[in-house]
């Protein structure tokens, strides 16, 4: 073997010369396949112990392909070889040399298969899983596992590979027209007592050759012959035709196909080929996700000092309603404390993965196959008169720009107005009321509850003619386009031309609004303007959409629809489906901002909010009596961290016991009757921290407490509540617009004004969720499993407070 081929070892455990050249020419042809799922192939080399990136890693595996010229290829199939035996990686890979006879075969010829691209994605995350359970301690130490679940894989790919290559519509529908992934559908169809499909598999013998597999379906006229790189053993049957043992030699083997694909590790009484035992506390990875099948939501009280957004967060969290399985109505014992660990991480990694909807995901497509494919569904311009394929079309644009679903479209086509609109290309759309808290009064912004943005000029006249198109259709048939069975069609349109588009392309026609929203982080754009905007998120999105509020004009999810359509090269597609030049629609979008806002009508107004300051330092200013000066500056104390920390009003809200002005953070556990859950890290900007100082000062010269704010009333000491500085206030006599402020400023408007801030200046939203105490998109704040940049977080968002106490007055 070539010294610069360790690299075979690493990835197959290998480290003979034998068909060298033939299993790295079907690596290479795998890996290049799935070039698209970059956090896959990343994951096997790390798993694989390849400390390379992977445009260097295909650099070397080409100089490797290249220095062994010298050593002869193996042309000819040479069933089960010995070299290999003790490397069962390999046989997947020399199977597939000679499946897709690769001899005289370059990656690009590929290119055009989507359905070959499918098969081999299903042998690049065996390899993954292959690796992965070898190394965990937990694995079978028996090497008969390993043999028996590769053995399996190669039958069932080979099959798979020879059913593409056939290129059968009526085969295509069987095998790879299917929801389910298409192993297990393979399997589902050998186990289906009323399917024909397991009785076409035979075994079949001749003289030259010896035994071989045959696929033989007399129904549909259809015979395959594949001669497999694995040893094939006749069957006791005397009529050859009617051997069906490789059937049954599946089935048997799939439960160890299965034990390396769901990593599913031996319990201690299992067998010495690993053990078959199946518990959810065994189960790894997507299988450990189950355990949603037992989280439900449980009938909360909620507190009544809770405001409507903590109510809203209060029942977006799903409680444990069972710590046990229960199985056939009966109640297992508690599972110990490593069960229970492996399940609480599943229920955290499923809740994880659906809130992020990275650009990594595999059903986000690149930009760039995106914009392909979307020439590949437009490249006939529109009918005349219109056909449904040219209205399908046009929603599938609509739907990728501006993420509104089917059924918001078909509104904007049928003008109902009353839940979106279009005006002289500005979009019009309702937010939904339940979102935000009633409460108005003179003191907090007023808002409105629908949104504008401006689309594309080509869009607008897309829509106005697809709109006459549907002009005189009648209530009844309008009625009909909303049914299930409608929408179908069309999501049954766009999967057709997926499937016969040229290249590789997953994504779900169903979720066009993830797509969307994946492509805004990848640009790091804002998001509650594009969750208002497309009117369509994630139940985890609630509690901190129910604090935004931007400019009703949203300039921000404006520009992202212009970055979007220029990248996509829609105004090109547009033309071509309106026969029109496409250097008309070739220009960016002008827009103006209103000082009308929408969302959340929370935010105090920075002019009441700076009146309400001066008035308090006024009257400190001319206050000799001492504990009347201490109760003022404790309201001023309060409103300044609701306004600069984001504090709700709860009674655990203005804890100081733990302050850090050294490192400028303020922690605390605001919802939790402990310390140990749902702590924030807040950064304080230096007029918080000088607020804090002189609070502190006042209290230890009048022996009062400095863990909390308190409030002087009948020489006693209590916790700060509204209740009792609206009486305090009223006995000072104070001026009627002090104490309406008390009265009608939630303690809470800090939120609804960072919010608002952030968005307007398109401030880190990674940052602006940990602040407000929303973060998902980590483990936690602090520790070892936290993504967080600690040292970046706090100076930006103490930047940004800063910025807050300047608007307001503080």
């Amino acid at each position: 073997m070539p010294n610069n081929c360790n690299i075979c070892k690493k990835l197959f455990d290998y480290e003979n010369d034998f068909a060298l050249y033939n299993i790295l020419r079907s690596f290479k042809i795998v890996f290049y396949a799935n070039k698209n799922y970059i956090k896959l192939l990343e994951e096997l080399l790390i798993q694989c112990k390849i400390d390379l990136g992977l445009p260097l890693f295909f650099k070397q595996l080409d100089q490797i392909l290249e220095n062994l010229d010298d050593i002869p290829k193996q042309s000819i199939l040479k069933k089960s070889p010995k070299q290999l035996q003790k490397a069962p990686l390999t046989w997947l890979y020399y199977a597939i040399y000679f499946s897709l006879k690769l001899e005289n075969k370059t990656e690009k010829d590929f290119i055009n298969n989507p359905t070959v691209q499918t098969i081999l994605l299903l042998v690049i995350k065996y390899h993954l899983s292959y690796v992965i359970y070898k190394k965990d301690e937990r694995a079978s130490k028996s090497p008969v596992l390993y043999k028996d679940s590769t053995q399996v894989f190669v039958r069932i790919t080979e099959y798979l590979l020879a059913f593409a290559q056939e290129n059968n519509e009526k085969l295509n529908d069987i095998y790879f027209n299917t929801k389910q992934v298409l192993d297990q559908n393979f399997f589902n169809l050998l186990e289906d007592q009323n399917s024909t499909e397991k009785n076409c598999f035979f075994i079949r013998h001749d003289k030259k050759i010896g035994n071989f597999l045959v696929y033989q379906n007399n129904e549909l006229d259809i015979h395959i012959q594949i001669e497999s790189s694995r040893m094939v053993r006749k069957g006791e049957s005397r009529n050859e035709l009617q051997n069906t043992n490789i059937v049954n030699y599946m089935l048997d083997g799939k439960q160890y196909y299965m034990q390396i694909l769901q990593l599913i590790f031996p319990t201690s009484d299992g067998n010495g080929k690993g053990g078959n035992g199946r518990s959810a506390g065994q189960i790894q990875f997507t299988e450990e996700e189950e355990f949603l099948k037992y989280v439900t939501k449980q009938q909360l009280q909620i507190p009544e000092d809770f405001s409507h957004e903590d109510t809203i967060d209060a029942l977006n969290r799903a409680k444990l309603k069972k710590r046990a399985f229960p199985t056939n109505g009966e109640q297992q014992n508690t599972p110990n404390l490593y069960k229970q660990h492996q399940r609480n991480k599943a229920f955290s990694a499923n809740i994880t993965k659906r809130a992020l909807i990275l650009a990594v995901d595999y059903d986000i497509p690149p930009l760039p196959i995106l914009k392909d494919f979307i020439h590949f569904l437009t490249q006939k311009p529109f009918e005349s008169p219109l056909i449904v394929e040219d209205v399908y079309k046009t929603i599938f644009m609509i739907d990728t720009l501006l993420g509104l679903g089917y059924i918001k479209i078909l509104d904007l086509f049928l003008q109902n107005q009353k839940i979106i609109k279009l005006e002289n290309n500005y979009l019009k759309i309702d937010l939904d009321n339940n979102l935000f808290s009633k409460r108005t009064n003179s003191y907090l912004q007023e808002t409105t509850r629908k949104i504008i943005y401006r689309i594309p000029y080509s869009l607008s006249l897309l829509i106005n003619r697809v709109q006459h198109y549907f002009h005189d259709f009648t209530d009844i048939q309008k009625k009909e386009l909303y049914k299930e069975d409608k929408a179908n069609e069309y999501f049954k349109f766009i999967k057709e031309h997926i499937r016969s588009y040229p290249k590789h392309i997953s994504f779900n026609p169903k979720h066009m609004w993830k797509i969307l929203d994946s492509y805004r982080k990848t640009y790091l754009y804002e998001d509650m303007s594009t969750l208002f905007c497309i009117g369509r998120y994630q139940q985890n999105d609630t509690p901190k959409l129910a604090y935004a509020s931007t400019n009703q004009r949203a300039q921000g999810h404006s520009n992202l629809v212009e970055l979007l359509y220029q990248k996509l090269d829609m105004h090109t597609c547009s033309a071509n489906l309106l026969e029109i030049e496409a250097s008309v629609f070739k220009k960016s979008i002008e827009f103006n901002t209103t000082s009308q806002y929408v969302g959340s009508g929370q935010v105090i107004l920075p002019q009441k909010s700076s009146i309400f300051f001066q008035s308090l330092k006024t009257l400190m200013l001319h206050e000799d009596d001492e504990e009347k000066y201490f109760n003022l500056y404790a309201v001023y104390t309060r409103y300044a961290m609701s306004l600069l920390l984001g504090l709700r009003g709860l009674k655990n809200s203005a804890n100081l016991n733990c302050i850090s002005f050294e490192f400028h953070t303020f922690i605390i556990s605001e919802k939790s009757h402990t310390n140990l859950s749902g702590i924030r890290v807040i950064p304080m900007c230096n007029e918080m921290e000088n607020i804090l100082r002189r609070y502190q000062v006042l209290a230890q010269r009048l022996g009062i407490p400095t863990d909390n704010i308190y409030l002087i009333n009948n020489n006693k000491y209590e916790i700060y509540k509204t209740k009792n500085i609206l009486n305090i206030l009223e006995n000072y006599n104070a001026e009627q617009n002090l104490i309406d402020f008390v009265r009608l400023v939630p303690l809470n408007t800090g939120r609804h004004a960072i919010t608002k801030l952030a968005m307007e200046t398109n401030f880190n939203l990674f940052y602006l969720e940990a602040f407000m105490g929303h973060y998902i998109a980590g483990a936690e704040q602090m520790g070892i499993y936290s993504t967080l940049n600690m040292p970046d977080y706090i100076s930006k968002v103490r930047d940004l407070t800063s910025n807050i106490a300047k608007i307001y007055g503080v």
